[in-house]
């Protein structure tokens, strides 16, 4: 097949880091050619918005977006009217990145029901926001009484993207979204099952594959020892296995049983610590399904694989991780220079 003309490239960034290097990564991506800066909305780190509206400040030309919210620690209708105040404060620049998953459940109290529900109310409730409506939703858990931003939206609709692994939210984000952020599938078998499911969903609302953005979120690091890179994205991989276990079969994976073991013996905790030590066990071909991590010719070999396998991917988010020793910017620089396909310069 032939590939998309106008691929992208976005950075992921975990809000784990000081505010001033975030925003100065920010800076630097879009230096870079980067056009796509995303702030996760993980655990109970640095607010995401705080962060992107920074952001907008010191940026004039990326995209920004939580990477992404939920509707459960964050109330849809206040999403819709921290999306309008980034939309007007960049410039029109915001994209909102949604989904059902998340790892601050647990300290929020928050029980996960109905995600494709949850999901399916929060996209048309901030849509209709964004639109102007009064809008009133009872949902099992998004519920709105006569909602209606006080202030106009500078867009109509801002571009919506669903974070998605589960078959379900798969097909719903076929079906709704503008765009699609298949989260740390590093794989053609792994992408096989995400495209199917889209399609099966887009399919539903007599929609094409090609009407949506695919993003393929890829856990990062470049350096010139594959072992140092291996470790710097091997949390990450034991954290993507565990949140998976209900779709590991379909992205051709099989829990290895020491990992298994040991995560059941700390009832399956995200805590950093255990999926630290849990992870060390796993083998390097385990891990680099979930990401890009080894030396530049091994990277961008897995990056070609995987767009050659699908040329329908529009945008590659990369999360960087430092290798001991070195520091994100490094990775964030190496993977435009050595590892990136194609030119990421500005037109």
């Amino acid at each position: 097949m032939t590939r998309v003309p106008d691929l992208e490239y976005g950075l992921a960034l975990p809000a784990t880091s000081a505010v001033g290097e975030l925003l100065d990564l920010a800076v630097e991506a879009e230096r870079l050619g980067y056009r796509w800066v995303w702030v996760n909305d993980d655990r109970l780190e640095r607010d995401p918005f705080t962060v992107l509206a920074a952001m907008a400040e010191r940026t004039e030309r990326v995209h920004l977006g939580p990477g992404v919210t939920n509707p459960y620690s964050r109330h849809p209708a206040l999403v819709a009217t921290a999306m309008a105040t980034l939309d007007e404060l960049s410039g029109g620049r915001a994209v909102l990145g949604l989904g059902a998953g998340g790892t601050n459940h647990q300290a929020l109290a928050i029980e996960r029901t109905a995600p494709v529900g949850a999901l399916r109310d929060a996209i048309e409730l901030v849509r209709a926001l964004w639109a102007g409506d009064s809008v009133t939703v009872e949902g099992r858990v998004v519920r709105a009484r006569e909602a209606r931003l006080d202030f106009e939206a500078p867009r109509p609709r801002l571009p919506v993207y669903v974070g998605a692994r589960g078959p379900r939210v798969l097909e719903l984000a076929g079906e709704l979204a503008d765009g699609v952020i298949v989260g740390n599938v590093a794989t053609a078998r792994g992408w096989e099952y995400a495209v199917g499911r889209i399609e099966a969903g887009a399919a539903h609302a007599g929609r094409r594959l090609a009407d949506l953005r695919l993003t393929a979120w890829l856990y990062t690091c470049v350096d010139d020892d594959e072992e140092r890179a291996l470790e710097a994205i091997r949390p990450m991989a034991a954290t993507s296995l565990v949140t998976s276990r209900p779709v590991l079969a379909e992205l051709g994976i099989e829990l290895p049983a020491g990992f298994a073991s040991a995560m059941e013996a700390c009832g399956w905790s995200l805590a950093r610590d255990v999926v630290t030590e849990a992870g060390a066990v796993l083998p390097a071909e385990l891990v680099r399904r979930f990401g890009l991590a080894g030396t530049p010719d091994t990277c961008r070999a897995a990056l070609r694989e995987l767009l050659d396998a699908f040329p329908q991917i529009s945008q590659v988010a990369i999360v960087p991780f430092a290798p001991a020793g070195g520091t994100i910017d490094q990775t964030v620089r190496r993977f435009i220079h050595e590892v990136a396909l194609e030119p990421a310069a500005w037109g």
